[in-house]
C-alpha cells in the first residue's frame, strides 16, 4: 500500500470513531435538553391547572385536552405524592387504526380549600423524535460527507506535499552508477525532503568515487598482470626446451604451463568485462546475425565434429542488430561454445534466429546450481577445468549494455538460453 493512502486510512480510523462518540454525546445532550424544554412546557401549564383549580367553585374531575389524557382528579384528604415527570407510550385510534405514541407525562398533587387534587399533564413528544431522526439523518450525512472530502482533499494534499518525495525516488531508480553527473538530487523546500537529497547526494558520491577506483584498480592490475605473465611463458617455453629434462620434470612443466594458459585466460576475460561494463565499446553497427553464426559454427565445426555433436539450424537471413561487431562475436561464440562445452557425445545443439530472438539451447542433465547464479561470476555448473566461469557473465554484460533480455529455461532436457533483441 502506498504511503499516501496508508497515511489518509490512519486519519480515518482515528477520525471517524471519534466523530462518532460525539455523535452519540451530542444526541444524548440535545435529547436531554429537549426532554428539559418540555418539562419547563409542563411546569408552566401546572400553574395554569393550579389558577383553574382555585376558580373552581366546587372540587370536581375535570378533563383538560380533547384526547383525556390530561385532567384534573380528586383525591381523597390523605392522597400524597411527589411531583414525577415520566416518558409513557399510550395507544391512540386514529382512523380505526391504533398507533403508540410517545409522551411526556407530569404527576404531581395540589390542595386548595383542604381538597387534594392530582394533576395529570401529558404531552405528545413527536416533534422532538422528528426533530431527533432529522439531526440523526444530517449526522449521518454529514459524517458520509465528511468522509469522502476528507480522503479527497488530503489525497490532494498529500500528493502534492509529496511529490518532491516521488522525484527523488524517479530520480533514484534511474541512478546510473555510469552516468553519475547526470543524477543530481535537487534541494527542496520541506526540511525533510531536503536533508533526504542532501544525504542521497553524499551517498551517491560516495559509491561512484568507490566504483571508479574500483575501476581503475581492476584495469590496472589486468594490464599490469599481461607483461609478467608473457615473460613467464616465454621463459617457461625456453625451459622446456631443455635437452637434460626428465619425464617428471616436465609434467611438472606442462602443468605450471596450463595454469599459466588459464591464468591469462582469466586476465583477459577480466579485462573483456571491465571494458565492457565501462562502456567502451562505443562503436555501433548494424551487425548481421546470421552471418556472424554461419562464421561461429565454422569456427567450432571441428569440436562439434570431435563430439559427435548434431545441429539443428533455423536463421531467418535478414536479422539484424545494431550493437558493436567485435562484441557481438563475444556473444554469439560465448553462448555456441557453451553449447558444446556441456552437452554430451553425440548430443545435439539446436540454433533458432528471427527477428524477435536468438536462441541456443544443448542436451544435458539439469542445473547444479540454481538458476539465479548462472550468469553469476565464477559460479560454474560442474567441475570442468577447462571453464573459467565467466562466460555467461560476458553475455549478461553485454545483453545489459544493449537493453536486450536473456532468459534461461530447461525443458525436455535441453538448456534453452534465450536472447530478446
Amino acid at each position: 500500500m502506498k504511503l499516501i493512502n496508508k497515511t489518509i486510512l490512519n486519519y480515518l480510523f482515528i477520525s471517524i470513531p471519534l466523530m462518532i462518540v460525539a455523535g452519540i454525546v451530542s444526541y444524548f445532550l440535545i435529547k436531554n435538553e429537549l426532554r428539559d424544554g418540555m418539562d419547563e412546557t409542563l411546569d408552566r401549564e401546572r400553574l395554569n391547572v393550579e389558577k383553574l383549580i382555585e376558580s373552581l367553585k366546587e372540587p370536581a374531575n375535570t378533563y383538560l385536552g380533547y384526547d383525556s389524557l390530561s385532567y384534573i382528579k380528586v383525591m381523597d384528604k390523605n392522597f400524597e405524592m411527589k411531583d414525577t415527570y415520566s416518558d409513557t407510550g399510550i395507544y391512540i385510534t386514529k382512523k380505526k387504526k391504533r398507533e403508540l405514541r410517545n409522551y411526556r407525562t407530569l404527576k404531581c398533587t395540589y390542595t386548595f380549600n383542604n381538597a387534594n387534587y392530582l394533576i395529570t399533564l401529558s404531552r405528545p413528544t413527536i416533534e422532538e423524535e422528528e426533530l431527533m431522526d432529522s439531526l440523526f439523518s444530517a449526522f449521518c450525512i454529514i459524517i458520509t460527507f465528511f468522509v469522502f472530502s476528507f480522503f479527497i482533499v488530503s489525497w490532494l494534499l498529500s500528493k502534492r506535499l509529496w511529490r518532491p518525495f516521488y522525484n527523488t525516488l524517479s530520480k533514484l531508480g534511474k541512478y546510473d552508477i555510469k552516468n553519475h553527473a547526470t543524477t543530481n538530487f535537487q534541494m527542496e523546500k520541506t526540511t525533510e525532503f531536503n536533508q533526504l537529497n542532501i544525504e542521497l547526494n553524499k551517498m551517491t558520491d560516495k559509491i561512484h568515487n568507490d566504483f571508479i577506483q574500483q575501476k581503475e584498480f581492476t584495469e590496472n592490475a589486468s594490464h599490469e598482470m599481461q607483461t609478467p605473465l608473457a615473460v613467464v611463458r616465454a621463459n617457461l617455453s625456453i625451459l622446456m626446451q631443455s635437452p637434460n629434462l626428465q619425464e617428471p620434470e616436465m609434467n611438472s612443466l606442462e602443468a605450471i604451463e596450463n595454469t599459466i594458459k588459464k591464468l591469462t585466460s582469466l586476465n583477459k576475460t577480466l579485462i573483456l568485462l571491465a571494458k565492457i561494463e565501462n562502456n567502451q565499446y562505443h562503436e555501433s553497427a548494424e551487425v548481421n546475425f546470421k552471418e556472424k553464426l554461419e562464421s561461429s559454427l565454422d569456427l567450432f565445426s571441428d569440436l562439434i565434429q570431435a563430439k559427435n555433436i548434431k545441429t539443428e539450424i533455423q536463421l531467418d537471413p535478414n536479422v539484424s542488430v545494431k550493437m558493436n561487431p567485435s562484441l557481438a562475436d563475444i556473444l554469439i561464440n560465448n553462448l555456441m561454445q557453451n553449447a558444446i562445452r556441456h552437452n554430451s557425445e553425440g548430443g545435439n545443439i539446436r540454433i533458432a534466429l528471427n527477428s524477435k530472438s536468438f536462441t541456443v539451447s544443448n542436451g544435458g542433465e539439469p542445473l547444479s546450481i540454481t538458476e539465479k547464479d548462472l550468469f553469476v561470476r565464477f559460479k560454474k555448473n560442474d567441475d570442468s577445468k577447462d571453464s573459467l566461469g565467466l562466460g555467461l557473465s560476458i553475455v549478461k554484460s553485454i545483453v545489459n549494455l544493449y537493453d536486450m533480455e536473456i532468459r534461461y529455461v530447461y525443458s525436455d532436457r535441453y538448456h534453452n538460453f534465450v536472447i530478446y533483441f
